[in-house]
């Protein structure tokens, strides 16, 4: 299992995709690219939310006030992908921080935001598929297809 700081470089790279997976009080799960993710100097995943009216702003809020876990999942350019498991830890909607955001935003993209939303991350996989097969094949020795054990043979 990887840790958050050995692949920040990944998820701050801008070419990476990076997607926010939520669930909503009614148990839908949602998710949304969400570009403006990055690893803070704590450590910690950050993303500017844009809509006040966004599903993802709804569920990630609702994650904050009932302790739900929030899952984020990132592909590099080069293929390599992770997925992150945390808690939202804190949603800025003022304060000099999110006021900094916010103008930064505003003057380079024309356009204000609604939050500033900040998630503790718990756990990191790798879930590229060459280290989930590897895992497997040490794991889940009944998951071998028959045409791949007779081949072995």
């Amino acid at each position: 299992m990887a840790n958050i700081d050995e692949i920040k470089q990944i998820i701050n790279d801008p070419k990476t995709v990076k997607i926010v997976g939520t669930v909503g009080v009614d148990g839908v799960p949602h998710t949304a690219v969400k570009q403006s993710l990055h690893v803070n100097d704590e450590g910690k995943i950050e993303y500017i939310e844009l809509f006040e009216s966004s599903e993802s702003y709804r569920n990630v809020t609702a994650s904050l006030w009932y302790n739900k876990k929030v899952s984020v999942l990132i592909l590099s350019p080069d293929k390599e992908s992770y997925e992150i498991i945390g808690e939202t830890e804190r949603i800025l909607i003022a304060g000099r921080e999110y006021e900094a955001v916010y103008t930064k935003v505003l003057e380079e993209k024309g356009y204000d935001i609604a939050a500033v939303v900040t998630i503790a991350p718990e756990s990191v996989e790798d879930s590229s598929p060459k280290e989930k097969f590897k895992d497997q094949e040490k794991t889940r020795l009944f998951y071998k297809h028959l045409d791949r054990l007779s081949k072995e043979s």
